[in-house]
């Protein structure tokens, strides 16, 4: 019998170690250093002299600087709107969804600084998630650096980052 009340006693002990050590383990901060490349069509209606409303449709890829990690090899796609008045942006917004490996999708909104001639400077922040990112939170800020494009009529873009996102 006290074998036997000793054994659960131990039991017990170590599940609730073990089981604490997890939960620590989901809640924890994760950061993934990220390089993103961006395909982008957009429209501009002028509004004025050195005044326009741009639209723009953009797809990306995300590669981890590490090779591993939860948005290592994703796919993106982002929508987004602004005003540009004397080349500044002013209201910029897009919403984005990635695409994950596992098949789980994760959604941010991000909002930057569009400035003709220099990076652009932005903030991104998680907003939802399905199967296990469900909950998920995290942001991030971006340096986004226009290239010359391929084709005439697109944009192409990379952006450097670190991912930082806690799950649930």
């Amino acid at each position: 019998m006290r074998k036997s009340i000793l054994v659960l006693g131990l039991t017990m002990a170590l599940l609730v170690f073990s089981g604490s050590d997890v939960l620590a383990q989901a809640s924890k901060e994760i950061s993934e250093p990220l390089t993103s490349t961006w395909y982008r069509t957009s429209k501009v209606l002028p509004l004025g002299e050195d005044r326009d409303f741009i639209t723009i449709d953009s797809f990306g890829v995300l590669i981890s600087d590490q090779g591993k990690g939860l948005f290592h090899e994703a796919t993106a796609h982002s929508v987004a709107a602004y005003l540009m008045e004397k080349g500044v942006s002013k209201n910029y917004l897009s919403y984005i969804c990635f695409f994950l490996k596992n098949g789980d999708k994760v959604f941010a909104e991000s909002a930057a600084e569009v400035k003709t001639g220099v990076p652009t400077k932005g903030k991104t922040r998680i907003i939802g998630g399905t199967g296990k990112c469900v909950n998920i939170q995290g942001n991030w800020e971006f340096t986004g650096y226009r290239l010359t494009p391929a084709s005439e009529g697109i944009g192409q873009s990379y952006n450097k980052l670190t991912i930082k996102y806690r799950l649930p």
